[in-house]
């Protein structure tokens, strides 16, 4: 089913972590974001670029993925994702006046997909800060995703497509992944689900920012080492999206990504979706190969119940 309203790409993902000075210290020190401020709560927003935050981080008992927000072209595209959901027999629920001011968001609304039963927040507008950056680790280019870790990619993959303005750019041979862009933000992909070997719950698998050059890679390599983090995956390079990357576990085993040269879609004549090969061989063009610990044999592997 094609949707009427239009997005302007990822706005922000909400995580919980279980010691926010720790999770405040990977997030500046290590992957170079700018700690915003705080909220009453304790939550933290941290900006990669002029948006007021393109992550918060909020204190819990155990760390969890909350949620992922979108951001729309216009309040009429958000008016229309509304009364989409309503049609299609969810429960879209407009966000009060005074929680959107403290998110620094307005015209915003949560929905709840039946498939994995996660939550999506859809948002026009977020508060511009015209102050540069104070972390100057890194050069952010701006653009953004999330993976989840999911017990049927298909299944995911096809509500997506059909009832949530989401279309394919490649998908794995099996089923097992695939990429997905938001229309018609032109990223090669915007969220990730992912069929992991042993899986079976659905959990937060990593969050991604595209940064400038290829020195931004470089230097977060080194600042993994010397402080102590874990790579996950990389240096190499995608198949896909043909995309430079390098993933590092945080304290809590969330993953985060730094991304450069991914490939962009034109709004129309985009090339077909391809179909990947699965064979170990060909997962990565420089023959990078992932920590399979992530693959659901962690105790820590979250949930997102």
């Amino acid at each position: 089913m094609p949707v009427d309203f239009r997005y302007k790409g990822l706005g922000y993902v909400v995580l919980n972590v279980s010691d926010i000075e720790r999770s405040t210290a990977f997030a500046t020190d290590v992957f170079g974001l700018d700690l915003v401020g705080e909220a009453e709560d304790g939550s933290r927003f941290f900006r990669s670029g002029s948006q007021h935050h393109d992550i918060i981080l909020a204190p819990a008992k155990s760390p969890a993925f909350a949620r992922g927000a979108w951001q729309l072209e216009t309040d009429a595209d958000v008016d229309k994702a509304f009364a989409h959901y309503q049609r299609i027999g969810l429960s879209p629920e407009w966000l009060g006046d005074s929680e959107a001011a403290k998110l620094k968001i307005e015209k915003a609304f949560r929905v709840v997909e039946p498939v994995l039963k996660t939550t999506h927040e859809y948002f026009s507008k977020m508060t511009y800060i015209s102050s540069p950056r104070k972390n100057r680790l890194t050069k952010f280019q701006g653009g953004k995703h999330y993976g989840l870790a999911v017990p049927d990619c298909q299944a995911v993959t096809r509500y997506m497509v059909e009832n949530m303005g989401f279309l394919v750019s490649d998908y794995l041979e099996g089923g097992f992944a695939a990429l997905l862009r938001a229309f018609p933000n032109p990223n090669h992909h915007s969220f990730a689900p992912l069929q992991l070997p042993g899986g079976g719950k659905t959990g937060f698998h990593h969050v991604a920012f595209m940064v400038e050059e290829i020195d931004d890679i470089g230097k977060f390599f080194n600042r993994i080492k010397k402080y102590n983090a874990r790579i996950q995956f990389g240096i190499g390079r995608h198949p896909t999206s043909g995309s430079i990357h390098l993933y590092a576990y945080d304290d809590d085993f969330f993953v985060w990504e730094y991304t450069l040269g991914m490939e962009q879609f034109p709004e129309t004549g985009a090339r077909e979706p391809r179909r990947m090969s699965s064979n170990p061989e060909d997962f990565d063009l420089w023959g990078a190969v992932p920590d399979r610990e992530f693959a659901g044999r962690n105790p820590r592997f979250l949930t997102a119940e």
